[in-house]
């Protein structure tokens, strides 16, 4: 399965501004709908000048509005809005960017572009002219070309027709994990098979995510089924881990390594066991491991995570948590007898979640 880069959180940040329904966008679609180009320039004018960066050109000091931009981009020189697009400060300036900056691009506004965000850190815009293509440079990230909203939308759909059937797949897994976690024992083959599927909701979920930054007011039916597909999928998540990282090995590590994994270390089983601690084990059906709990008590409803962590030191593993009793429970700090009651009732019966299907 082939999965859309993940992009730095610079330029994630920066697809908000540009997404569609906020005055930059609708001021870029204007001049690419009058097949016009721009450089558009976000940052402090104090900095540009500071920097020797900008020369020439109007000071123009006014509100920003996107009829405005589209106007002031029909002169060649490169317009500057402030960082909050409430103003619009310089129009047609003259960019001066260090000529030592490497860069692959080649027209002279792309070029500019590229440079003058390395050299700022800032977030630059450029409409090619020709093409009609919008490519954005944040820092030393870019070029990011800002895609037609109908191609998003598209993606969008079949990422999340992906995730649903990922998480459908979670779900199966989940509940194979359960009735073998109610017998005592888990072949750490099953365990790995889910940790596998959980990365890659994962990675399919921030992708989707990406998606809705950029859809902006476009993104919020995506967003809500997003919200429906995902819940709950990340504390299962982390609650696989709690339960069968190695003991030594920190699940938050494990978590940090899974996400630096290709696609194809993610579907090696050994490769999995390994981060998981189990490097030396052999054939992973042969290793069966018990597990400590925390699967279980994630259902319990308004469980403070360090209540259950409580759980798990004083009992010592799920086996332990099934053959205390309710007094048992409430001794523990911060139980109680309403929360040692649920507590109990959401361990009692595991199986009648193969039927109503609350796994996830």
């Amino acid at each position: 399965m082939t999965l859309r880069r993940k992009l730095p959180a610079e330029l994630t940040d920066v697809l908000a501004l540009v997404a569609p329904g906020t005055g930059l966008r609708d001021g870029i679609d204007n001049v690419i709908r009058a097949s016009n180009g721009a450089l558009i320039v976000v940052a402090n004018p104090y900095k540009l000048e500071r920097l020797g960066l900008i020369s020439g050109g109007i000071k123009v000091s006014c509100d920003f509005a996107p009829m405005r931009l589209y106007e002031l981009a029909k002169m060649d020189g490169a317009i500057v809005v402030s960082p909050d697009i409430s103003t619009i400060h310089y129009a047609n300036a003259q960019l001066s960017p260090d000529s030592d900056i490497p860069s692959q691009e080649t027209g002279m506004r792309h070029l500019a572009g590229q440079r003058t965000a390395q050299q700022t850190g800032g977030f630059v815009v450029v409409v090619s002219e020709r093409r009609r293509v919008v490519s954005l440079y944040h820092g030393q990230y870019g070029p990011h070309v800002l895609e037609d909203i109908g191609v998003v939308l598209s993606k969008a759909n079949s990422a999340l027709a992906t995730l649903e059937k990922f998480t459908r797949r979670l779900k199966e897994e989940a509940r194979s994990l359960t009735l073998h976690e109610y017998d005592g024992v888990v072949a750490l083959r099953e365990v790995v098979g889910a940790v596998g599927t959980f990365e890659y909701s994962i990675r399919i979920a921030e992708e989707i995510e990406a998606y809705v930054r950029e859809l902006g007011r476009e993104g919020r039916l995506v967003q809500m089924q997003l919200e429906q597909a995902f819940h709950n999928v990340p504390e299962q998540y982390d609650a696989l881990l709690r339960d069968y990282a190695a003991e030594g090995v920190s699940h938050g590590e494990v978590r940090e390594r899974l996400g630096d994994f290709s696609s194809e270390e993610l579907s090696d089983t050994m490769e999995l066991a390994n981060v998981l601690g189990y490097g030396s084990v052999g054939e992973t059906e042969e290793l069966l491991l018990k597990p400590r709990g925390y699967r279980q008590l994630v259902r319990v409803p308004r469980l403070p995570k360090r209540v259950a962590e409580r759980l798990i030191r004083e009992f010592g593993s799920l086996e332990g948590l099934l053959e205390a009793s309710e007094e048992e429970l409430d001794e523990v700090d911060g139980v109680g007898q309403a929360r040692a009651r649920a507590i109990r009732r959401g361990l009692n019966d595991p199986r009648n979640l193969e039927t109503s299907g609350e796994i996830l």
